[in-house]
């Protein structure tokens, strides 16, 4: 078991840019697993017959996951590895004044967004002045 842990990390190494497909699925696993063991403390006097259920689907589904577990570790390096070489060509080909230019979108698009989130956060003020304004002061 603590082997399977480790083995599952070491392969976790390494990815250089879907590393958030790993997070994110585990997030899931873990996700269902508390709505799964809510459900079954919450089943009531169907508690008995979840439990009788659980047993074979755990000795089915272990094996499984055991056997072919690998797979969906050993694509994502895959596509990792082909996403790293495809960001590579481009860096390589793309001309300086692209790359600056894409500098320069990215931080117009912070700035548009401190701005827009500055101004809404000062909204709820300044409408409550304009309904003062309009309605007069109550």
């Amino acid at each position: 078991m603590a082997e399977d842990e480790d083995n599952q990390q070491g392969q976790g190494e390494g990815l250089k840019y879907l590393g958030f497909v790993q997070d994110a699925a585990t997030y899931a696993v873990t996700t269902f697993s508390n709505v799964y063991l809510f459900a079954k403390d919450k089943s009531g006097p169907l508690q008995p017959g979840v439990d009788i259920i659980e047993g074979p689907v755990k000795n089915v589904a272990v094996p499984l996951y055991n056997r072919f577990s690998y797979i969906p570790n050993g694509a994502l390096k895959f596509v990792d590895s082909t996403v790293v070489a495809s960001v590579t060509i481009i860096d390589r080909s793309l001309p300086p004044i692209v790359k600056d230019a894409s500098i320069q979108v990215v931080s117009a698009i912070r700035a548009a967004s401190e701005a827009a989130r500055s101004l809404a956060s000062s909204l709820p003020g300044q409408t409550k002045i304009l309904a003062k304004v309009f309605y007069g002061e109550n």
